[in-house]
């Protein structure tokens, strides 16, 4: 395999970095050990894998350089096997998932493709031989959005198996997949450790990043509303961002909120971009609030 150059993103060409909430901050003073792993070449900067063991169950989260809005990845180490959630943007950084794998000398048992945005599968064909479950309208929406880019979807997530909504079990371990409809995206899949209480919600959460505008904002925050008394919850794995905790919660439902008004509100896509970072100022990820004129519709 060779190693790749970041290449030129144009509209993806990403800016600024997250910053640490206070929810993300207290988990990494208390159980968060920051590695800094291999960049892979060019002239994008490493990304961070960040551990902790909980309940039997040790969980890596990648966190992609800021130029790749830092997009996530989550391995889950049971004591003889892998699960895998998202594949990350570009070569490089799924490159660094893929070292991280290799360095627990454990095989992935399953992979999981959380939701249809490109920034978390477009790079899944570095993972040879791994193919990536998932729904069958999250995989629909791959293929055709990877057509409307004259490009094609990566094989092993064409491939891949139907998830199984609901409990399941790997290694011993209770583990849940739930769909939520209507949020972020059009469906996202959430991967929940009861035991651990540690959920895997993917972009149902930012962290230090400016969210996407998502599909139905009253809906997306009645999800989280749910959420805030869910035991499972007390860690949360995001889809963009460091790990954090149940509070932050509350911080996404206030940012969507604020998102919501500017985009009701707001004389242009300009002006309600503005009025977003305005509110969040130490945000990251500029790019995505240049997604505002693809969801404005007055």
């Amino acid at each position: 395999m060779t190693h790749s150059t970041s290449p030129t993103l144009s509209r993806r060409t990403l800016l600024k970095g997250a910053t640490l909430s206070i929810g993300a901050a207290a988990l990494l003073r208390e159980t968060l050990k920051p590695l800094r792993v291999r960049a892979q070449g060019g002239d994008l900067p490493a990304g961070t894998v960040h551990t902790f063991s909980k309940g039997g169950v040790t969980f890596h989260t990648y966190v992609s350089p800021s130029q790749a809005v830092n997009v996530t990845s989550h391995i889950v180490e049971f004591d003889d096997q892998l699960l895998l959630v998202d594949a990350t943007f570009i070569p490089p950084t799924a490159m660094e998932v893929a070292g991280t794998i290799a360095a627990t000398g454990k095989p992935v048992g399953m992979a999981v493709l959380s939701h249809e945005h490109p920034d978390h599968w477009s790079a899944a064909d570095v993972f040879e031989g791994v193919r990536f479950s998932t729904l069958p309208a999250i995989r629909e929406a791959v293929i055709a959005e990877a057509a409307a880019g004259d490009g094609q979807a990566p094989a092993n997530v064409v491939e891949g198996a139907d998830i199984a909504i609901g409990m399941t079990e790997m290694s011993g371990v209770p583990v849940e997949f739930r769909h939520y409809e209507n949020t972020e995206a059009p469906h996202i899949i959430a991967t929940v450790f009861p035991e651990q209480q540690v959920a895997i919600v993917q972009d149902l959460v930012y962290n230090g990043v400016f969210f996407a505008p998502g599909v139905d904002r009253a809906n997306w925050i009645a999800t989280l509303e749910s959420l805030r008394d869910d035991p499972a919850c007390e860690t949360l794995l995001v889809g963009h961002g460091l790990p954090t905790t149940r509070g932050d919660l509350d911080t996404a439902i206030a940012y969507i909120k604020v998102m919501d008004e500017a985009m009701n509100t707001a004389a242009s896509p300009d002006d309600a971009a503005a009025s977003i970072k305005a509110a969040f100022p130490g945000y990251g990820g500029d790019f995505l609030l240049s997604l505002i004129p693809e969801y404005w519709t007055r």
